[in-house]
Order: structure tokens, then C-alpha cells, then sequence
């Protein structure tokens, strides 16, 4: 029955609720870990009191965050299984979950934006890449930036999703749900210009490797780090951080909070909140450094 009951539910999870394949593996994980712990794959069995050892146990070992997930997994799987009659009752109704500390996302200055954003060209012109390598990452870079998407979302971009006329672009987000992204000039200059000398009218996606297969989102965090590394930038930072970027130099610059939010795709208000958060702390440094008596 249990083996029943998770395949049952993983289906559920990719094709009804469109949960992302990251997200089914966290989960998949999730649950893996808990059936070692209890050293039984019979999972449905598991009570409440089981359950809050294991939460309890694992927050001794892991980080907040993985905790979460570990309990978003089991109440996930605990709610399917009780829907579908396969248990009686959810053991996990009165989970209460860790709360955890909001972090900052770490962002770019402009400066460091636009030195990053020039570092394709700078690489070719001292021999690093060559010319199409060079072209492909600045349209890369200035379409993070210029329309703020998450890796994912460039990495499956296709010619078919772009407006070029509008400047517009049509991106499937978490969840699969579709929004439409504008973006900036410099970023249709970079594509028309790496369209133009390498991809034919054959070609459906943007992003190719060199081989000819289409780019996937481990080569673009590669690349990514090469210009980080390029640029003398700390190389823990990831393309999430030229979103983080976008948004906040957005908001600084006067746009709406409802507006940023509608162009990152978030569901929720809160999520696009913590940029507002950012803006406070950058005002609080410049206080702190330029204030006489700081």
C-alpha cells in the first residue's frame, strides 16, 4: 500500500499540481530520509509522535530550511495519503513548523552589474572565448538582468515565446504558470545580435552549447561563475543574484511593489517584500557611513 500510495501521490504532484522536478526530488528525498529513519518503508504506518521525533532529531542535525522542506514533504504526502483513503487520519495535522530566520538576499551594485554585463566582451577581446561564446553569455547576462527571470525560465526560453517588436517575452514560471516578461533594449540588441550570425530559422530554443544541444541550467551556472571569477566578484553568487538585482534596483528606483511582484511571477506579496527589506538596509549603511556623529 505504501508503495501504492507514493507513486500515486509523485504522479499527482508532477502532473496535476505542476510541481517542479526540483521539488518532486526534494520531496522524493524527503521521504526517503524518514523511511531510514524509522528502518521501515512503511511510511502510512508512522504516528504523530514518530513523526515530531523525527522533526525533532532532524533539527539537531540540520539546517532550518531543510527541516522545513523535510516537513513540507511529510504533510504534503500525509494530506494525499488521507485524501485518497489510504489512511484514516493525517498524523501530521499538528506539526508545528520552525520558524526561520529571513535572510537577506545578497544583490549587486550597478557598478557591479554593469561590470559584469561587459565581461563577455572583455573575455573575448583578451582571447578567453570566442565570438560566439562571447555574444551568447552577454545576451545571457542581459536578459537575467534585463528581465529578471530565474535560471530556469531562461534556459527554456523558445524564439516562438519572444516579441521582439514589443520587447516582450512569454515565460513559463513555477508551476508552469505563464507570464509575460518585458525586457530591456540592451538585452534585444544582445539577441539580435547573437541570432543574426548563429542561430538559423530551424532553430526553436535560444540557448545552444557549443556541441549543438540546447543549454542546460548547470552551463549557465557555469558561465556565471567564470564572470564572477572574471571580474574579481565573490563566486558565491549565483544568476538568482542578477534577479535580485533586477528587483532591487527596480525599487529603488520608484517602480510599484505590485509591479515587481507581477514581473517576478511571485505568488505572494511577502516574497516580492523582502527587496523592500534590502532598500531599508542599503539606506541604513549609506546613514551609518555618511552621518557625522554614525
Amino acid at each position: 500500500m505504501d508503495s501504492e500510495a507514493k507513486v500515486k501521490f509523485f504522479n499527482h504532484l508532477g502532473s496535476e499540481r505542476m510541481v517542479s522536478p526540483h521539488t518532486i526530488l526534494t520531496y522524493q528525498n524527503a521521504i526517503k530520509i524518514f523511511s531510514r529513519w524509522r528502518k521501515s518503508d512503511a511510511i502510512l504506518e508512522a504516528t504523530q509522535r514518530e513523526i515530531q521525533d523525527f522533526i525533532i532529531e532532524m533539527q539537531k542535525m540540520r539546517s532550518r530550511t531543510t527541516v522545513r522542506n523535510y516537513i513540507s514533504a511529510l504533510r504534503t504526502f500525509f494530506t494525499f495519503a488521507t485524501g485518497e483513503k489510504f489512511i484514516a487520519q493525517n498524523p501530521t495535522l499538528e506539526l508545528i513548523l520552525p520558524k526561520l530566520k529571513k535572510l537577506l538576499p545578497k544583490i549587486l551594485t550597478l557598478s557591479q552589474i554593469f561590470e559584469l554585463l561587459g565581461a563577455p566582451a572583455k573575455a573575448h577581446q583578451l582571447g578567453h572565448i570566442s565570438l560566439k561564446i562571447a555574444l551568447r553569455d552577454a545576451m545571457i547576462l542581459e536578459l537575467l538582468y534585463g528581465a529578471g527571470l530565474r535560471i530556469s525560465e531562461l534556459q527554456s526560453i523558445k524564439i516562438s515565446d519572444i516579441d521582439f517588436q514589443n520587447r516582450t517575452l512569454k515565460v513559463r514560471g513555477k508551476g508552469s504558470k505563464e507570464r509575460i516578461c518585458p525586457f530591456t533594449e540592451a538585452a534585444l540588441k544582445a539577441m539580435e545580435r547573437y541570432r543574426s550570425q548563429f542561430l538559423s530559422m530551424n532553430d526553436a530554443y535560444l540557448l545552444f552549447h557549443d556541441n549543438g544541444k540546447i543549454l542546460s541550467i548547470r552551463n549557465i551556472q557555469y558561465r556565471m561563475k567564470f564572470y564572477l571569477n572574471f571580474c574579481g566578484l565573490p563566486s558565491d553568487l549565483s544568476p538568482h543574484t542578477i534577479r535580485h538585482a533586477y528587483a532591487t534596483h527596480l525599487l529603488n528606483n520608484g517602480a510599484d511593489l505590485r509591479l515587481v511582484q507581477e514581473l517576478l511571477g511571485h505568488a505572494s506579496l511577502e516574497t516580492t517584500q523582502i527587496y523592500t527589506h534590502i532598500d531599508s538596509e542599503h539606506i541604513k549603511n549609506i546613514h551609518q557611513h555618511c552621518h557625522p556623529h554614525a
